[in-house]
This record gives structure tokens, sequence and C-alpha cells, in this order.
């Protein structure tokens, strides 16, 4: 008896592991959204600097017109990595690990209803979401290191554009 496998102990790491794979799940769900957001937010400020850079620099003369030119091109570039990264981190496509629904199907069958070690179901059950935790887990890193590449870029960008106005207003007065 003391060789049998405990049913009630394997139930137990069954249910606690789905727990685990649906926090993973929703953890990567929340990043990849974070992701959609920073990269909205760069692309809005991307289309705002595009769109009044021809204003901007002409307002400027001389060594000041080459320094907001230099700049603003620099927070461009920062902000349209920030979208290609975000993008990235959104719509890269995850792998997915789960059992054939076959197998599935065949777990409801009478065999199995039947079946004096259903423990065995349990094991390829817990080895599935295993896999399947595991994926979630490195897709979960993956895009939040996405995310923090894409604010390193963000601030780049921002920082570039603060000088880009730092340098006309200084211009200007």
């Amino acid at each position: 008896m003391g060789d049998e496998p405990n049913a009630e102990a394997i139930r137990w790491y069954v249910e606690e592991a789905q727990r685990l794979l649906e926090d993973q799940q929703r953890r990567a769900g929340s990043l990849k959204s974070r992701g959609g957001q920073i990269g909205g937010f760069a692309a809005a400020v991307l289309a705002l600097i595009a769109g009044n850079a021809a204003t901007v620099l002409g307002a400027a003369e001389g060594p000041a017109r080459v320094v907001i030119g230099v700049t603003l091109l620099a927070a461009m570039a920062g902000l349209a990595l920030v979208v290609a990264l975000a993008i990235w981190s959104v719509m890269r496509p995850q792998p997915f690990v789960a059992m054939a629904a076959d197998e599935i199907t065949a777990f409801t069958s009478q065999r199995f209803l039947h079946e004096a070690d259903l423990w065995r179901v349990h094991l390829r059950a817990l080895r599935t979401l295993e896999q399947s935790t595991r994926r979630a887990q490195e897709g979960g890193n993956a895009t939040a290191e996405a995310i923090m590449h894409s604010l390193y870029a963000f601030l780049a960008g921002l920082a570039f554009s603060l000088v880009s106005l730092g340098t006309l207003i200084f211009e200007l007065i």
C-alpha cells in the first residue's frame, strides 16, 4: 500500500497547478495590455513630434537648428523603437502546450471512469499543466523584458524631445 500513489494528493497538486497556470496566463495578458498601452502612447507622441517638426525647425537658425534637428530625429527613432518593441511583445505568437482533444475525450470514456488507478490521468494532467505554466512564465518574462526596453527607449525619446524644445526656447529668448 505504501508504494501506491496518493490520489488525493495528486488531485490537490493538479488543482494547485491549474491555479498557477491561470495566474501566469493573467500575468501575461496584463503585460501584453501594458505593452499595447505604451506603444499607443509612444505612437501618439511620435505623431505630435513628426507633425510639428517642420514648424519647430523653422523657428530656429544656425547651430540651434542643427541641435534641434538631430535631437528630434533621435527622439523619433527612440519612439519608433518603442512602438516596434510594444508591437513585438503584444503580437508575437506564443507556443501552446495542451492535451490533445482526443486524449481529453478518452478521459471521459468508460475505461477511464472505471480506472482503478485514476492517478495516472492526474499525472498526465500535471505534466501538461507544468509545460503550459512554464510556457506562460517564459512568455510573460519575455513580454516584461520587451516592456522594460520600451520604457528605456521611451525615456530616451522623451529626453531628446525635451532637449529639442529646450534648445528652441533658449534660441527664442
